[in-house]
């Protein structure tokens, strides 16, 4: 490649002024590192890295007395085609996120909706819940993010291409299979159950677990801990039909279902409240104040009704 004539190509992309067979050079050029940008380097080998730059600009520092001017002339021109080469990289990489488009899909109190995305995977919203999908997928990941929420995702498979879902700090990544995720900002934790095939999860560069059918994986983002265990995966995806099963739910897991299916406010009048365990089925179709009654009935307690505001005691 001619590096000056390259050089003017990226001036020119850069400032908008290229024609259309200079854009599909640079374009071109910028696809082919892609695959490598989305690879993580071992430790070690960052390490080796690292210390080879520190001992070449030491080596570089220690020989520059002897240096000639014609030599300074080749350096700075092969450090300006250099961060020539970077800004057309970054603004190349700017330019993609901008153009692309996402669609959000935002539910309200008692509201489940059901989307299809463009490579006909499936993904049902919870109540409450935040989610941006693109208006298509790039060549090499299908990637949506949930902000905020639930969602179950039943991806369709393509091996030559993993689907993403971003939930605050975890990635789940899978070819194609089905899964819960829960990851309610009230909530101390963020919650992955596999209903088929099989789910990676990770924090960061560092893979936390793989799971299958039946588990589900719970962190806990301000300990930055997780664990697995075996559950009823009907359960979890149970909300999809207007019913929510809880198995040992904590106070503000129970009151944020019961906002979330009547946009009610429900709180704990007393510190036993508070403490309280809850197993229960909540079903969208029965009146609040039943649901409200059953839930009592589980430790005995009363309920005072303001609006739509309930306190237990």
């Amino acid at each position: 490649m001619d590096i000056y004539k390259f050089r003017k190509q990226l001036r020119r992309y850069l400032k908008g002024t290229a024609n259309e067979t200079e854009n599909a050079i640079v374009e071109a050029w910028y696809k082919s590192y892609q695959n490598e940008s989305n690879q993580q380097l071992p430790q070690e080998e960052r390490e080796r890295i690292k210390n080879n730059i520190h001992a070449g600009i030491k080596a570089a520092i220690a020989q520059q007395r002897n240096r000639s001017w014609y030599v300074y002339r080749i350096a700075a021109s092969v450090l300006l085609v250099s961060g020539l080469s970077l800004a057309a990289y970054f603004a190349v990489r700017n330019k993609q996120a901008t153009n692309q488009t996402f669609t959000i899909i935002q539910t309200h109190a008692g509201e489940v909706r059901q989307i299809t995305l463009p490579d006909s995977s499936v993904i049902w919203v919870n109540a409450a819940s935040r989610i941006r999908v693109p208006a298509s997928f790039n060549d090499t990941l299908r990637q949506v993010y949930l902000d905020e929420g639930e969602a179950f995702f039943k991806v369709k498979h393509d091996e030559t291409k993993p689907f993403r879902v971003n939930a605050a700090v975890l990635k789940v990544q899978v070819l194609g299979t089905s899964f819960n995720i829960s990851a309610y900002k009230q909530m101390p934790f963020i919650k992955v159950a596999v209903a088929t095939g099989k789910v990676s999860v990770s924090r960061g560069d560092k893979t936390l677990s793989v799971l299958t059918p039946g588990q589900q994986l719970t962190y806990l983002p301000a300990k930055d801990t997780y664990s697995n265990e075996q559950v009823n995966i009907e359960n979890s995806q149970s909300w999809k039909d207007g019913n929510t099963s809880l198995n040992q739910a904590g106070f503000d897991e129970l009151a944020l279902v019961y906002k979330n299916l009547f946009n009610i406010n429900l709180h704990a009048g007393n510190t036993r409240a508070k403490g309280y365990r809850f197993t229960i089925r909540i079903k969208q179709n029965i009146p609040p104040d039943e649901t409200l009654k059953a839930i009592s009935q589980l430790h005995n307690t009363h309920f005072r009704k303001e609006g739509h505001e309930v306190t237990l005691y």
